[in-house]
């Protein structure tokens, strides 16, 4: 009896660690669709403020829809959405820029761009 029960830890154990794995991997899926989700209810407003920031403008510690930025900025007739520092100490935001695509970001749809650098702090 006592040998069945040694051998079903370290199995019981096993599951746990997987348990535990999945559950980060959830978690993580969960977090970045968030994020795209906050990003799509909020771009309709997100542009209604690019289209009026006049050049060289910028706003603080704004909520625009759902999302939440440290700044907006407008340089070089595109906007600038800038959420925060990742955990990398990165920066990262959004840019809106009808005109052309900027350098170094990946596009997400229409006008609309994600940066993760520290260029634009």
């Amino acid at each position: 009896m006592i040998e069945k029960i040694r051998a079903e830890k370290p199995a019981l154990r096993r599951a746990a660690y997987l348990g535990a794995a999945l559950l980060a991997v959830v978690l993580v899926v969960s977090l970045i669709w968030a994020e795209d989700l906050r990003f799509t209810h909020s771009a309709g407003n997100m542009e209604a403020v690019a289209r009026t920031l006049g050049e060289g403008v910028e706003l603080r510690d704004q909520s625009i829809g759902s999302l939440s930025f440290e700044f907006v900025r407008r340089e070089n007739a595109m906007v600038y959405f800038y959420r925060g520092k990742d955990r990398g100490g990165n920066g990262y935001g959004y840019v809106w820029s009808p005109a052309s695509r900027p350098g170094d970001v990946r596009h997400v749809e229409g006008p609309w761009y994600e940066f993760r650098d520290d260029a634009h702090q």
